[in-house]
């Protein structure tokens, strides 16, 4: 086996590369979960626009309706958006009065 001093040494290498690697790892899911957000915030965008064309209101009062239902129903927020959009596309669209 190798000296004390070496062991120590290569103990305290591998103990970086670990260190290293659980950084890399937190970094790459953070990554994930801010791509996750921009891809689900559009969505969330267009619900709250369905709301206000509908309800009224502003931004922070659409926003609080669709995390009420979210929690009233126990499902994600980003996909009571989803349905609510989804909704709205497959309804017939109303003309503008004709002048």
């Amino acid at each position: 086996m190798g000296s004390p001093r070496r062991t120590g040494g290569l103990a305290e290498q591998a103990s970086v590369v670990l260190a290293n690697a659980d950084l890399y790892w937190s970094a790459r899911n953070l990554a994930d979960e801010l791509q996750e957000a921009m891809r689900t915030r559009a969505v969330i965008e267009q619900a709250k626009g369905i709301i206000l064309a509908e309800r009224g209101g502003d931004a922070d009062a659409a926003f609080e309706a669709l995390v009420a239902l979210s929690q009233r129903r126990h499902v994600k927020l980003h996909d009571v958006a989803q349905k609510l959009v989804d909704g709205a596309a497959r309804r017939p669209t109303r003309r503008a009065p004709e002048a």
